[in-house]
């Protein structure tokens, strides 16, 4: 069974490489540009992965990653956060996220982490 991915990315250029990256190895990605889009599609379908911007224009998502992970539908699900800001890194220790990548990323280490998360 295909697994699904809720990317959570405002930047459409970065948003367009990691679907299109985790596409091609098999996954279903649903790319979320906003908080509100990304709570939209958690009404319909929980996913098997969240990958989650930490800069968002209409949140925060280590806010939202501690969120998830006190949810009783949605602390099973792991969580990785992305950032450009390595400041960010240290933050992330404190939301509970299963992982945290930092951009620019290496492609082939980005998908090793998804894979490790997802398996």
């Amino acid at each position: 069974m295909q697994k699904t991915i809720y990317l959570v990315e405002d930047d459409p250029d970065i948003r367009t490489i990691v679907e299109f990256l985790l596409a091609e190895r098999g996954f279903q990605v649903t790319s979320c540009p906003s908080v509100a889009y990304f709570r939209q599609r958690m009404d319909f379908i929980l996913p098997d992965l969240i990958i989650l911007d930490i800069m968002l224009p209409d949140g925060n998502g280590l806010n939202l990653c501690r969120e998830l992970k006190t949810g009783s539908n949605t602390r099973h699900i792991p969580v990785v956060l992305m950032s450009a800001n390595i400041n960010n890194k240290l933050a992330a220790r404190d939301s509970e996220a299963n992982d945290f990548i930092s951009k620019p990323f290496d492609i082939d280490d980005f998908t090793n982490r998804v894979q490790r998360q997802i398996a």
